[in-house]
């Protein structure tokens, strides 16, 4: 009984952040690698991508275990009109966590997510890109040493200035 609530309430928050992480963007038309190669680099490009970036953390805990964080971070852009984009990114990590003492066993799962949504302007030929949102943060941990209870939210931004011929620096 007290599995099926757990499981109950661990469903419903990964429905909640897969819910807000499937949003679906515009489908471009046909680019060239080059051009692709160039959005790529942009972090507020209207690009759908699915980057993976992985941490290990070697003497981790007082046992000096490794600890492995692989964090899925799909980002999904949405045209709001030929102006503005509405760029969202989610950060789903995986984490193995070795045991923290000697009474406890190594762990793997889902931590907490974070979920960002930029506002950014579609024409980024002057060279300067931005983004301007908020970040929520969402207990989606399928163990409680992977991560705490609290929900989350506040301002995010990103702003960065390219170079004529600089990857990322087409207009998109």
């Amino acid at each position: 009984m007290i599995f099926d609530k757990f499981l109950s309430k661990r469903a419903r928050r990964l429905a909640v952040v897969f819910g807000l992480a499937t949003i679906v963007g515009t489908v471009r038309g046909e680019m060239s690698s080059e051009e692709l190669a160039k959005m790529a680099q942009n972090p507020v490009a209207n690009l759908i991508s699915i980057p993976l970036q992985n941490n290990t953390n070697l003497n981790y805990g007082p046992e000096q275990g490794t600890q492995n964080i692989l964090n899925i971070q799909p980002v999904i852009p949405v045209t709001l009109n030929k102006d503005w984009n509405l760029i969202t990114r989610t950060v789903l990590p995986l984490i193995w966590q070795p045991q923290l003492g000697p009474q406890q066993d190594s762990t793997f799962g889902l931590g907490d997510t974070q979920f960002s949504a930029f506002l950014s302007p579609s024409d980024v030929s002057s060279g300067l890109i931005w983004g301007l949102g908020a970040v929520a943060q969402a207990p989606t941990h399928t163990d409680s040493s992977l991560g705490n209870e609290n929900w989350g939210l506040g301002p995010t931004a990103v702003v960065l200035r390219l170079e004529k011929g600089s990857p990322g620096s087409t207009a998109c």
